[in-house]
């Protein structure tokens, strides 16, 4: 179990959590090629960070992931994912934050999807998410709309919640050092950039 951390990020979602679903996206097509993009598929073990009220867990099961893990920050908006899915006995969400994850190596595919801002410490969170793979796993960080309309959309968030998104490549670098990346997105439409864990030397 995750120790349920109190800081500015989880007071601000937690705050939006009742209205989240109301004014959110539903699940879709979107939310499905985000999960191929991210390589899941049957059988895969995956990691949702950020995952809100669950709006990417539809996409997992669909493509035939065996379990999934929602971690967020939010004990709001947690509370609101294992409502939506406690009848699905192979997701499971926990709340408090990703680097105080004790389960390294247990996952096929990590995937952060609308939340990569909300991470501050991007350095700790490359080298956690390494950690947190199996050999020859995958990451993907993925936002359903564009760099700008992402900076646009949090530009009246206060700075100790969200950080500036910047361009994908310049983004990925950050996690060159532990990753091969093999997959790049920043236009008008779709953001992304992932790749495979490289194999340890």
């Amino acid at each position: 179990m995750l120790k349920e951390t109190r800081n500015p990020v989880a007071e601000y979602f937690d705050g939006r959590a009742p209205q989240w679903d109301e004014h959110g996206e539903a699940s879709g097509p979107k939310h499905a090629s985000v999960a191929h993009i991210a390589g899941v598929r049957a059988g895969s073990r995956v990691l949702d960070l950020g995952c809100g009220t669950g709006v990417m867990v539809p996409a997992y099961l669909e493509a035939g992931a065996d379990t999934v893990l929602g971690v967020d920050l939010s004990a709001e908006m947690i509370a609101r994912a294992r409502e939506k899915f406690k009848g699905e006995p192979s997701v499971r969400f926990e709340c408090g934050d990703t680097l105080d994850l004790d389960c390294e190596g247990s996952f096929d595919c990590a995937v952060i999807y609308n939340a990569y801002p909300h991470f501050l410490d991007k350095e700790n969170l490359v080298k956690k998410v390494a950690a947190l793979l199996a050999p020859q796993g995958r990451f993907l960080v993925a936002h359903g709309m564009s760099r700008h309309a992402m900076n646009a959309h949090h530009k009246h968030v206060p700075s100790e919640v969200t950080s500036t998104l910047r361009e994908a490549l310049k983004e990925a670098s950050l996690w060159s050092t532990l990753f091969e990346i093999d997959t790049v997105c920043d236009n008008d439409f779709f953001y992304c950039f992932g790749g495979k864990l490289l194999a340890a030397e």
